[in-house]
């Protein structure tokens, strides 16, 4: 269900998005001389946790244990814009992509850290520049990488290299994670990131404005699966759900979306929904990482989203932190990345400018709601019906279908009206559940169906309105009525005595659907109980 935003400032459960943090606070601070790229996060035996930071100039590893950050280690690179990060057993793996022309420290191709050495005066790595074969036969060394990932088998792969088209380039790293061992690649597009879990390889394609799926079950034959193309056609970042059913995306442009898909059938995969931050202020998402329930991305003008994604059809944002104050809109500037994966659920953000933000997340479950509009003596769809969430500041328009879905971090009471020309108005109460993606119907009355007996065109009324349960009628002295809720749920029923009748008082104040009976008389009138 394809949301309609109705309002250009969004709002989370009543409170704007023009402040600076929702769901996640501040720790600690760290910043640097250079400008930061690309994060990853690490923790040794004894439980210490570590930000591994790339800055233009090389790797700096921050020891986040503490509330103040403490810098351990810093180890020059060549000059360049892009850095990226991943770790196996003990050890940081370290690439960079095209140097800055005027930098004198040679290409280090694929930048290996001993991590059990950083506390030490002088940490152990070593550069390897491995000579690789490209997919024509040709021999070249490896020198720039622009991303990478290693798979919890224990493969690295290079993504972005200098070697053939800038594909998958695959490492065995668990045999001996000091020298790798070249095991194959696939090399049909250029790569511009990747991640692999199994035997599946799912690659941004941001060139071609796709996302690849890559069977490489077999490394030196690997073999393309499946393709898609995503909204901005600028596939920067793919990141799959712990179930392998859902793969989220990023598109590296100004307005872009963070994109569910339903990938369980790799022949028929589908977009299940898409979220911004920020919509209308034209932000860049970069990076995007799924933890359990939720996906964290990193934006560069806004900073870091949490999204919660378990019912990936209906993304909900439920938590942000703007680390780019000065900074908004359109533009690389801010947050580069994002790693959320360490057991104290700390958050650490790279940001180009600011410098390394150590955060602590609340991780909530949206509530969600799938509303369905329709018309309450024919029971057809009603579109265009205005739905709205007062207290969660939420405005939506039923479907072609009568349906709109509506999520929130809020939970508990809320009030739901719904409106619509030529119907008259329903409006009550409504309980938001978190974790939850719950079911609402709502039958609206035609205007043309209230308090005209249309077989004989006798005027008939009910009075007073509002009620505190006692009602009585004009128009018709004996019959039977049925009281409903406005989503058409029986709630009571009985019998029309002398031009009266009385509810019981065990409702709640509201607005109610009364419909009376006679032999030839059948009408609904809106009523509102006040007790």
């Amino acid at each position: 269900m394809k949301k309609i935003f109705l309002l250009l400032t969004l709002t989370i459960g009543g409170l704007v998005q023009a402040q600076s943090s929702f769901n996640i606070s501040l720790l600690g601070r760290e910043s640097y001389l250079y400008d930061n790229n690309d994060i990853w996060g690490y923790t040794d035996s004894v439980g210490t946790e570590y930000a591994l930071v790339g800055t233009i100039a090389g790797v700096s590893i921050v020891d986040i244990s503490s509330s103040q950050p403490v810098k351990k280690q810093f180890i020059q690179g060549p000059f360049s814009t892009w850095r990226d990060l991943k770790t196996w057993s003990h050890y940081a793996f370290v690439t960079h992509d095209s140097p800055f022309a005027w930098n004198t420290v040679p290409n280090q191709g694929l930048l290996i850290i001993d991590m059990d050495s950083v506390n030490e005066s002088n940490p152990r790595f070593k550069a390897v520049n491995f000579p690789i074969q490209d997919s024509l036969g040709n021999y070249d060394t490896l020198k720039t990488v622009h991303n990478l990932y290693i798979d919890e088998k224990g493969y690295c792969y290079l993504f972005g290299a200098n070697i053939g088209n800038g594909g998958a380039l695959i490492f065995d790293i668990k045999s001996d994670p000091w020298n790798p061992t070249y095991v194959g690649n696939w090399d049909t597009y250029y790569l511009h990131d990747g991640m692999v879990r199994g035997d599946t390889l799912w690659g941004s394609a941001i060139n071609n404005g796709l996302y690849v799926v890559v069977d490489v079950s077999n490394k030196d034959s690997t073999q393309l699966m499946a393709s898609k193309s995503t909204p901005n056609t600028f596939t920067h970042n793919t990141w799959i759900s712990d179930d392998n059913s859902t793969l989220f995306t990023t598109d590296e442009v100004g307005g872009a979306f963070l994109t569910a898909y339903d990938v369980s059938d790799l022949s028929n995969m589908t977009e299940l929904d898409r979220i911004q931050s920020l919509p209308g202020t034209m932000v860049i998402p970069h990076n995007a990482h799924v933890y359990g329930d939720w996906v964290v991305t990193s934006y560069y003008t806004s900073g870091v989203q949490i999204v919660d994604a378990k019912y990936p059809e209906l993304l909900v944002e439920v938590g942000f932190y703007d680390t780019s104050p000065n900074f908004s809109g359109n533009g690389f500037n801010g947050n580069w990345g994002a790693y959320p994966y360490f057991e104290s659920q700390k958050i650490i953000c790279s940001d180009i400018e600011e410098g390394l933000y150590v955060l602590n997340p609340t991780y909530v479950n949206a509530s969600r709601v799938h509303v369905q509009v329709i018309d309450s003596i024919t029971g057809a769809p009603l579109s265009n019906a205005l739905i709205n969430m007062k207290d969660a500041g939420l405005q939506e328009l039923s479907s072609i279908d009568g349906l709109a879905d509506l999520g929130t971090p809020n939970k508990g009471k809320d009030s739901l009206s719904v409106t619509l020309s030529g119907f008259v108005n329903a409006e009550f109460e409504y309980n938001w559940i978190p974790g939850t993606f719950d079911t609402v119907r709502v039958a609206l009355l035609n205007v043309n169906n209230i308090g005209f007996d249309n077989s004989q065109s006798t005027a008939i009324n009910i009075f007073p309105n509002p009620s505190k349960g006692r009602v009585q009628l004009s128009g018709i002295t004996s019959g039977t009525y049925v009281l409903t809720d406005v989503t058409g749920r029986i709630l009571e029923k009985g019998i029309i005595r002398e031009e009266n009748l009385q509810i019981s008082g065990q409702f709640s104040s509201g607005q109610y659907l009364l419909k009376v009976s006679s032999e030839d008389l059948h009408k609904v009138f809106p009523l509102s109980l006040q007790h």
